[in-house]
């Protein structure tokens, strides 16, 4: 019996691993709200092109209370393909933002 047991419980445990894994593999990285405020801004902006890539550039301070979250979009439209840099600046404590630049960058 104690030999049934033993696999029994291994089978049960290692279930339980699997299915929690893809909960935590889809967790949201702490930048993506601004991220979504970058594409809406530039699609703002931008009606006419398309956003084909996305990066993600950092947080860095910005001030003594705020920081500013920074990222490049790379747009497709009227026959070009050009660059956008966003820069939101938030509030370190609350995250609330506090303004938001877009900037096109040519080549």
């Amino acid at each position: 019996m104690r030999s049934l047991r033993q696999p029994l419980i291994y089978m049960i445990l290692v279930t339980i691993f699997v299915m929690a894994a893809p909960s935590m593999a889809h967790a949201e990285p702490a930048y993506a709200k601004y991220g979504r405020i970058a594409m809406q801004e530039t699609a703002n902006r931008f009606p006419e092109a398309d956003i084909i890539d996305y990066k993600y550039e950092g947080r860095f301070p910005s001030g003594t209370t705020d920081a500013e979250e920074r990222f490049v979009l790379w747009l497709r439209g009227a026959g070009s393909e050009f660059g956008v840099r966003v820069r939101i600046r938030v509030v370190s404590d609350t995250g609330d933002v506090r303004d938001v630049q877009v900037e096109e960058i040519r080549q």
